[in-house]
């Protein structure tokens, strides 16, 4: 299936989509007090207006998603969030979660962002071991920009950018 899997930026148009594979790719993965079960065209659309999104295609079928997200706060500056990582339960396994990271990581370079974060739930340890390959490490000094205040702070992981000059 991998091989006939594209991905290209998300446009608005997407919102709706992106929302339904969020929360379809979290049911069988991701415990139910995660906010990313209540995912919304809104929600989605507000962050693409902060940012960036891609999806991952089989045709003309959303199957993947993941956000590239400006930090909230103006202090941190150069800072981007990565949010919403997910791809559905049949394309796992095949690099779509890899290629869309991939995207992501070339669209920072080319904003020559300084540093991307990214939260990892709590009960979800095996994923910072997934993100280190991307060169993403464990920072406990830092605190996500949104936390859900209905579960425990999450892991996050930073990754400074070299801008080149």
């Amino acid at each position: 299936m991998a091989a006939q899997v594209s991905i290209r930026l998300a446009t608005p148009a997407d919102a709706a989509a992106i929302a339904l594979v969020v929360r379809q790719a979290w049911a069988d993965r991701v415990a139910r007090d995660s906010s990313g079960h209540k995912e919304s065209p809104e929600q989605v659309r507000a962050d693409l207006e902060r940012g960036y999104g891609w999806v991952a295609l089989d045709g003309e079928a959303v199957v993947g998603t993941v956000r590239l997200v400006r930090h909230p706060d103006p202090l941190e500056r150069g800072v981007w969030e990565v949010r919403r990582l997910g791809v559905l339960p049949e394309y796992r396994r095949q690099g779509v979660a890899h290629r869309l990271m991939e995207a992501l990581l070339c669209q920072a370079f080319e904003l020559r962002a300084r540093e991307l974060r990214l939260a990892v739930r709590h009960d979800q340890p095996k994923l910072l071991k997934w993100y280190t390959q991307f060169g993403f490490t464990y920072d406990p000094s830092l605190r996500y920009s949104t936390p859900n205040p209905q579960t425990p702070p999450p892991f996050v992981m930073s990754k400074k950018l070299e801008v080149q000059s």
